[in-house]
C-alpha cells in the first residue's frame, strides 16, 4: 500500500511543479517611467498619490487585428492596471512572439507615437494605431480596447469581411 501511495504522490508532486512553472505570465519588470510633468497630487491623509502621471495617456491597451486565412492575426498588449506592468506582441504574419520586458522595450518607442485622446474619433485612433503600428489596412477585423488613465474605457471595432 505504502509503495502504491508513494508510486502515485511522484507524478502528483511533478505536475504541481510542472503547473506552476508553465504560468503564462507577461509581467514587465522595467515598466517605462512615470512622467515627471505635473507632478502627482498627494492624498494628505493616505499619503498616497491620487493622479499617478502614467507614461502614456492609457493604463490598458489591448489590440488585435485579423488578416484573411489561417493564423494572420496582430496582438499587442499594454497593461498598467495595477502594481504590475504587463506587456506581450503576438504577431503570427511575421512569426514573431515577445512577452515581458523584451515586449515592452519593443511597445515603449509605438506607443509613444500614439496622439489619440479619449476624445478623439474612432477613425482618428484606428487611423493613428494602424499608422504608429505599420499595420497593412486590408484587415478583416480591427478589435481595440483602451483604458484611459482616467479610467474611461472605449472600444473601436472595424469589421471588413
Amino acid at each position: 500500500m505504502r509503495k502504491t501511495i508513494k508510486v502515485l504522490s511522484l507524478p502528483f508532486a511533478a505536475m504541481l511543479v510542472m503547473a506552476g512553472c508553465g504560468e503564462d505570465n507577461d509581467e514587465v519588470k522595467n515598466p517605462p517611467a512615470e512622467e515627471n510633468e505635473n507632478q502627482a497630487e498627494t492624498n494628505s491623509e493616505t499619503g498616497t498619490d491620487n493622479n499617478k502621471k502614467l507614461p502614456f495617456t492609457f493604463k490598458d491597451f489591448q489590440l488585435e487585428v485579423d488578416y484573411a486565412g489561417n493564423d494572420n492575426e496582430y496582438e499587442a498588449e499594454y497593461d498598467a492596471m495595477g502594481d504590475q506592468t504587463e506587456a506581450s506582441i503576438d504577431d503570427q504574419l511575421n512569426k514573431h512572439e515577445v512577452h515581458n520586458d523584451e515586449a515592452m522595450e519593443e511597445l515603449t518607442p509605438i506607443l509613444e507615437k500614439l496622439t489619440f485622446t479619449k476624445d478623439s474619433s474612432d477613425d482618428e485612433v484606428i487611423q493613428d494605431v494602424t499608422k504608429a503600428f505599420n499595420l497593412k489596412d486590408d484587415y478583416e477585423e480591427f478589435d481595440l480596447e483602451v483604458t484611459y488613465d482616467d479610467g474611461t474605457k472605449k472600444e473601436y471595432k472595424v469589421y471588413n469581411k
